[in-house]
């Protein structure tokens, strides 16, 4: 688990330092709302489920928020799917990072 967490750590700061000029400021909202809402959700349910289901949970709840923002977004605005990329990313991110014991 410690290896994993190195490599996510690794991974997550090569692209804050490598690309994170580049990337806009849209794609930065759909991975942080998603992280928080993934991150939150995961935290709570963990008292009631094991932490694995808690984060299967929060993953799901998460990616479903940013998939209905888009869903959406195809009637009302401009849809991408490089956004659903972002909220996979941001709430498989949020989920994993709770679970991380320091």
């Amino acid at each position: 688990m410690k290896k994993i967490c190195a490599i996510l750590l690794t991974i997550l700061l090569m692209c804050i330092s490598c690309e994170g000029q580049i990337i806009p400021q849209d794609k930065m909202l759909h991975f942080s709302a998603c992280y928080i809402i993934s991150s939150g959700s995961s935290t709570l349910l963990s008292y009631k489920y094991t932490k694995k289901q808690a984060m299967w949970m929060g993953i799901g709840l998460g990616i479903s928020v940013g998939i209905a923002k888009e869903v959406y977004d195809i009637k009302h605005g401009h849809s991408d799917m490089n956004d659903i990329y972002a909220d996979i990313l941001g709430a498989t991110m949020g989920a994993v990072v709770v679970r991380i014991r320091f």
